[in-house]
């Protein structure tokens, strides 16, 4: 029963122990497998009959005398949000704490097959993305190694086991209600589920996690790529690696849990758009942004318009210019006396330019040049003292300032 293939006798284990079957189970066949465990009891003190609980677990390490560490979680300790999650967190940072000190080779959990088929069937129907769908054997939480060695096996044989055995075992009985969603696929769903539907089930999410694994190692040489220049060419990732490319940057910089397929899907949807300039808001602090035909992720940041007024020519540097007394023939006019102060400012609505082309609309100028949209919101823009645009660096000058000998430079 107990897949001994992930143990060694010769390391010491934290072991989770509730007091239910799966878990009484699990120290039973451990304790008499001979392996070196220290047992972790939690007490959430939200059910009125938690010191069954404790009793159970503390007087099998106690006849058994095997370690035992017991955390009693004070209301205190919660705040708003899910339960389950906090629960989750007080847990874990219990498990840490235990693992230092006896320096643990690993974390052992009770999970059995039926709660990998529950997460699988929870991926399938809620539509959010993650990196294994069902429970893995080995994972890493916390910096710690997590060993589920019951995962083929059903919690009814379980209990059965503790029932054969005469291991006491007490039932948390908000596990048969339906408050939280697991509960209620559990004791609504699955339950109705013959053993077959079950293990079809678990055979459709092998050959989900086993094609996922194929095309994640096709992904790292794109992520290796677009790390390498800050964003990456769409012809140069296939059709079919691009979802699973765009899963991978949105978990560098989301939390797992925020990367739903919708999501995924929309950012698809906006990359196939004819726009050849989009920015969409994958967050409040993040940017999905297409350049004509490039892709990149970057964070927010508030835009504001600015302006800075010069007197007289001096270097200068800020976030969005440098301004030099040389520099590139594109980026650079010549000022007279005449001309100062200078302004260098943002872009503003209905902004021109007296080229010798012509009078252009620096928007129009920003188009054509493929500046991307973003960026032009902190283009730097060089006016005389008449207010006349005379310089966009490396986009256009002013017919009055086309010369050889510039004494000014914005570069951007």
């Amino acid at each position: 029963m107990l897949e001994e293939r992930l143990l060694d006798h010769q390391a010491t284990y934290i072991v989770g122990v509730s007091g239910g079957c799966d878990s009484m189970a699990l120290l039973d066949l451990l304790v008499t497998h001979h392996y070196h465990v220290i047992v972790a009891h939690v007490n959430y003190q939200l059910r009125n009959d938690t010191e069954l609980d404790y009793q159970v677990v503390h007087d099998y390490c106690q006849s058994h005398e095997v370690p035992f560490h017991y955390k009693e979680v004070g209301h205190d300790d919660y705040q708003e949000g899910n339960f389950q999650a906090i629960a989750r967190n007080i847990r874990y940072q219990f498990y840490q704490e235990l693992y230092k000190q006896y320096h643990a080779s690993g974390v052992i959990l009770g999970h059995h097959f039926d709660d990998h088929v529950e997460t699988i069937y929870m991926y399938l129907e809620r539509g959010s993305e993650s990196d294994y769908i069902g429970i893995q054997e080995k994972s890493i939480v916390k910096g710690m190694m997590i060993i589920r060695p019951l995962l083929h096996v059903y919690k009814r044989d379980l209990r059965s086991y503790c029932e054969h055995h005469q291991i006491a075992y007490h039932d948390d009985y908000t596990n048969f209600q339906t408050d939280f969603t697991r509960d209620l696929i559990r004791n609504t769903i699955l339950n109705t589920y013959s053993d077959e539907e079950k293990q079809a089930l678990a055979l459709k999410a092998k050959a989900l996690n086993k094609k996922r694994q194929e095309k994640q190692e096709a992904v790292w040489p794109l992520l290796e790529k677009y790390h390498q220049q800050g964003k990456i060419s769409l012809d140069e990732i296939d059709e079919d690696l691009l979802y699973p490319f765009l899963y991978n940057l949105l978990k560098e910089a989301m939390q797992t849990k925020a990367i739903k397929r919708s999501l995924i899907e929309e950012v698809i949807h906006q990359i196939h758009s004819p726009k050849p300039n989009i920015t969409f808001a994958l967050s409040i602090h993040l940017l999905f942004i297409k350049e004509y035909n490039n892709i990149y992720v970057q964070t927010k940041h508030q835009e504001e318009g600015y302006s800075y007024q010069f007197d007289h020519l001096e270097i200068f540097d800020c976030d969005h210019f440098h301004v030099r007394l040389s520099g590139p023939l594109n980026n650079g006019v010549h000022v007279d006396e005449e001309d100062f102060p200078l302004t260098i400012r943002t872009f503003q609505s209905g902004d021109r330019i007296k080229t010798k082309g012509g009078t252009k609309k620096v928007s129009r100028l920003f188009i054509d040049r493929k500046i991307p949209a973003h960026l032009r919101k902190s283009y730097p823009l060089l006016c005389n003292a008449q207010g006349e645009i005379i310089l966009i660096p490396e986009v256009a000058k002013r017919s009055e300032y086309t010369t050889t000998n510039p004494n000014v430079f914005v570069i951007k």
